[in-house]
């Protein structure tokens, strides 16, 4: 893999910008085929003027557009299972590194699943779960127990060693007794749950905030117009997302 990244000016060919203009462009390649993860390659330089035949970045610096809030990935179950809990203490500190620090490739954004997503270690789980056929709808039993022995913990760390970084919760599916099909698998939110789920958000995000790790954004639904039949997931309308968000009262303390 190779990458020039270029800035068109009008200047004399590909003349090299002022030193004190340059902050250069670093350059990390993964290839499963060489077996080559995260592996730094040299820092390439900006420059002025025609572009070589190549690859190239065109940056044209009179145009702007919306922000780019961050790049990242997400803390699954089961990713945060495997670096929370398999690695030992050297393996998970370099890991984390190479993923959020500078010295890294700097990871800055995190979509967290809230609850059992499609990958999860031991079956589907939320932070209120109840025996079939019964209910909680004053949200009693909400505890996000399961997520402090390694989902918070690897949160946590990252949130160290990046501390600009940003999470943005979504549920695959909220707790089943929520919902038509009484399960997380499949069913839509029911009529007489928009605010007992609106709650639900804002258990949530109190509770990681008391935790260390703050949530800046949520979503609604994951994937909302997609039902999978073997994993978490739930049908969430337009009209329904509307009435959830526009009507569903909560108040994070």
């Amino acid at each position: 893999m190779s990458l020039l990244a270029l800035a068109p000016a009008p200047a004399p060919a590909a003349e090299p910008v002022a030193a004190d203009q340059q902050a250069g462009v670093s350059v990390f390649v993964t290839d499963l085929a060489t077996h080559t993860y995260l592996s730094r390659r040299p820092t390439v330089d900006w420059h002025r003027g025609q572009a070589p035949s190549g690859p190239t970045i065109t940056v044209d610096t009179q145009r702007r557009y919306q922000e780019i809030t961050g790049f990242g990935a997400s803390f699954t179950d089961s990713s945060a299972w495997l670096v929370g809990t398999r690695l030992d203490s050297k393996q998970r500190e370099a890991v984390m590194r190479d993923l959020f620090s500078r010295q890294g490739i700097g990871l800055s954004f995190l979509r967290q699943p809230m609850g059992a997503s499609d990958f999860a270690v031991n079956g589907n789980y939320s932070y209120d779960d109840m025996p079939a056929g019964q209910t909680d709808p004053t949200l009693t039993h909400f505890s996000v127990d399961h997520d402090r022995s390694y989902i918070i913990p690897v949160l946590k760390q990252a949130r160290r060693l990046n501390p600009q970084l940003t999470v943005m919760a979504s549920p695959w599916s909220p707790p089943g007794w929520m919902k038509t099909s009484d399960s997380m698998i499949g069913g839509t939110l029911k009529p007489d749950a928009y605010q007992p789920l609106a709650d639900y958000f804002a258990k949530f995000i109190e509770a990681y905030a008391a935790e260390g790790v703050p949530i800046r954004y949520i979503t609604p639904q994951n994937e909302p117009l997609y039902v999978p039949d073997g994993y978490p997931g739930m049908s969430l309308s337009a009209t329904q997302q509307n009435d959830l968000i526009k009507n569903g009262s909560c108040q994070v303390k």
